[in-house]
C-alpha cells in the first residue's frame, strides 16, 4: 500500500510537472512573439513589401468586415505570428485567436504593439476603392525595378496600365477620404496629387493628364473623388508630355520616426482592393 501511494504522489507530481511546463512554455512563446514587435520595423524590407499572397486575401476579406480588430491590425498581428504569411497560418479565420493575441502583445510590448498598428493602419485602414474605376488596367509588381531617369533608383510605387493609350481618357479617383497635401507639377511625377488619409498615409497619384477641378492643399476629398485623368506628363520640365506610355503611378508612403516618407509596396495592396473592395 505504501509504495502504490508513493507511485500515485509521484504520478501527480510528474503531471503537475507537466502542466507547469506547458503552462510556461506558453508564456515564454507569447513572450517571444510579443518581443518580435520591437524588431518588425517600418523600414524593414519585408515590412514595406506588405506581402498578402493570393490565398490570404479572403480571409483578410473577411475578418476585416466582421472583426473588431482594424485591418491594419490584422496585418501586425497576423505578421507577427506567421511572418511573411499572415493568412494561411493555423488560426485562418478564428477571429477570437487574433484578439487573444492583440491582448498578450499588449501586455507583454504595448510599445511595440501600438507603434506598428500606427504604421500598419496607416497603409490598410482608410483604403475603399480602386484608383481607376475601369476594367481595362493591369498591373504588374515592379517594387524597386530600377529606374535611370535623374539618377538610378528604385521603383517606389506600381504603375497600372490603360489599354488603351490615349491620355485624358481614364478617370483616377482616390482610394481613400483624406486631405490634399501636394498637388502641382514635379518632374519625375509630372502632373500629380498626394493625399493624406485619416490615418496618417500618403497616397501619392502621379504622371495625370490633367485636374478634375482646381485642387488646392488643404482640400478635403471623400474615396471615390475624381482627381483627374490619366496621362503621360512628366520626365522634364512643367508640360513635358509622351515620355512613356499613358499609366497612373501609384505610391503609398508613411511617415516613421526616421522616415518623414517611407515607401511601401502598392502591388499586393492593389490586388486586394480590385478583387474585394
Amino acid at each position: 500500500m505504501k509504495n502504490f501511494k508513493q507511485f500515485l504522489h509521484y504520478l501527480l507530481l510528474i503531471f503537475l510537472l507537466f502542466l507547469t511546463s506547458s503552462w510556461l512554455s506558453q508564456i515564454i512563446y507569447q513572450q517571444s512573439i510579443a518581443i518580435r514587435l520591437t524588431y518588425v520595423a517600418p523600414d524593414a524590407s519585408s515590412f514595406r513589401e506588405q506581402r498578402l499572397a493570393e490565398m490570404e486575401l479572403q480571409p483578410f476579406f473577411e475578418l476585416s468586415q466582421n472583426s473588431q480588430l482594424t485591418p491594419g491590425e490584422l496585418m501586425l498581428i497576423g505578421n507577427c505570428i506567421s511572418p511573411g504569411h499572415p493568412f494561411s497560418g493555423e488560426y485562418g479565420l478564428d477571429e477570437s485567436a487574433y484578439l487573444k493575441w492583440k491582448y498578450q502583445m499588449l501586455k507583454y510590448n504595448s510599445e511595440g504593439y501600438e507603434k506598428l498598428a500606427s504604421a500598419y493602419g496607416a497603409i490598410w485602414n482608410d483604403i475603399e476603392c480602386f484608383p481607376v474605376p475601369s476594367n481595362d488596367i493591369t498591373f504588374e509588381n515592379s517594387w524597386m525595378f530600377e529606374r535611370n531617369y535623374g539618377g538610378k533608383r528604385g521603383h517606389e510605387g506600381t504603375d497600372l496600365m490603360p489599354s488603351e493609350n490615349i491620355p485624358g481618357h481614364y478617370p483616377v479617383v482616390s482610394m481613400t477620404d483624406g486631405v490634399v497635401e501636394k498637388v502641382g507639377w514635379l518632374e519625375k511625377g509630372g502632373w500629380r496629387i498626394g493625399i493624406r488619409s485619416p490615418s496618417g498615409g500618403y497616397f501619392y497619384y502621379a504622371h495625370l493628364d490633367q485636374y478634375s477641378r482646381d485642387f488646392q492643399e488643404g482640400d478635403v476629398v471623400t474615396a471615390g473623388t475624381v482627381l483627374g485623368k490619366m496621362g503621360d506628363t512628366g520626365y522634364g520640365p512643367e508640360g513635358t508630355r509622351g515620355k512613356f506610355d499613358v499609366h497612373l503611378h501609384l505610391g503609398i508612403y508613411i511617415c516613421t520616426e526616421e522616415y518623414e516618407e517611407l515607401s511601401v509596396n502598392p502591388y499586393w495592396i492593389l490586388n486586394y482592393v480590385r478583387q474585394y473592395l
